[in-house]
């Protein structure tokens, strides 16, 4: 076999290899591109100046790295716990022969357009707060108190990147086609409330999200934002969570500057342009 013939066979046979499911870059090939998103001195006196609790975390895909920013702190759900009450319901159904007519009219409301009413039914009918407390252990969500007012349920961005790798990642809660349904409501939320962790996405991205705000009775907004995004070299999670902001408003802009620097950050660059698939598993 001549040189080149070699080389070309070598190629073809490297790049049938890295489309197997669950190959990743070789690292020969690829570096490991991605940077802390909250690290910026720009961003971080941004952050500073908001006078507000801030707190968020990122999970690269393509590399396998976690990045924190006050991971810490605590904050009160609002809607986003609505993505915690769907996959804790996905995990019970498994057993059941899935979701009845009900079920998936109520699910698609509570994701889709944050239906509260839907919400509370679904809650109700999977078992209410020790419900989704088990489910949440079972996740590894040790950070997470459910409220029987779901909405004030407590958590972390770090347990909030743990719900969503459970949706977004092969593991051993939920199935692909759990996974697959709620993935595919939160790429259905209707557009006035697609906003949050899709700031900065390049056109051709795809995001999958769930928000959450309200009024909190101590003054102030609560306003979260938690998803995954992919396009253009980059497949990450980010969840961002405000407390105690003047206007809900206020909160939205704060979530969406951090998102813009988690896009122009998390993207894997490679020596020689190309980036093979990558599947990661959560235990």
């Amino acid at each position: 076999m001549s040189g080149v013939g070699a080389l070309t066979a070598l190629t073809v046979l490297a790049l049938s290899m890295l489309a197997a499911e669950g190959a990743t870059p070789s690292p020969a090939r690829t570096r490991s591109g991605s940077a802390n998103p909250f690290a910026s001195p720009s961003l971080r006196a941004y952050l500073t100046a908001r006078g507000t609790n801030v707190t968020a975390a990122a999970y690269d895909i393509n590399t396998g790295r976690t990045y924190l920013s006050r991971p810490g702190v605590r904050e009160e759900t609002a809607s986003i716990v609505k993505l915690d009450i769907l996959a804790t319901l996905l995990r019970e159904e498994q057993g059941r022969g899935g979701l009845s007519a009900e079920e998936t009219g109520l699910a698609a409301g509570m994701i889709e357009t944050s239906d509260n009413d839907d919400a509370t039914a679904l809650w109700n009918l999977e078992g209410g707060a020790p419900a989704v407390l088990a489910f949440d252990r079972a996740a590894g969500m040790g950070q997470t108190t459910p409220n029987a007012y779901w909405g004030h349920t407590t958590t972390t961005a770090r347990d909030q990147l743990r719900l969503l790798r459970r949706i977004m990642l092969p593991n051993r809660l939920l199935t692909r086609s759990s996974r697959r349904y709620a993935y595919e409501l939160m790429r259905h939320v209707i557009p006035s409330e697609r906003w949050g962790v899709s700031a900065g996405a390049g056109p051709r991205a795809t995001v999958a999200l769930k928000n959450g705000w309200f009024p909190r009775s101590g003054g102030g907004w609560q306003v979260n934002s938690i998803g995954e995004v992919a396009g253009s070299g980059r497949r990450y999670l980010l969840a961002v969570m405000t407390g105690r902001d003047p206007t809900e408003q206020y909160g939205i802009d704060t979530i969406e500057r951090i998102s813009v620097a988690a896009w122009r950050a998390l993207r894997l660059r490679t020596l020689d342009g190309f980036t093979g698939p990558v599947s990661r598993r959560v235990a």
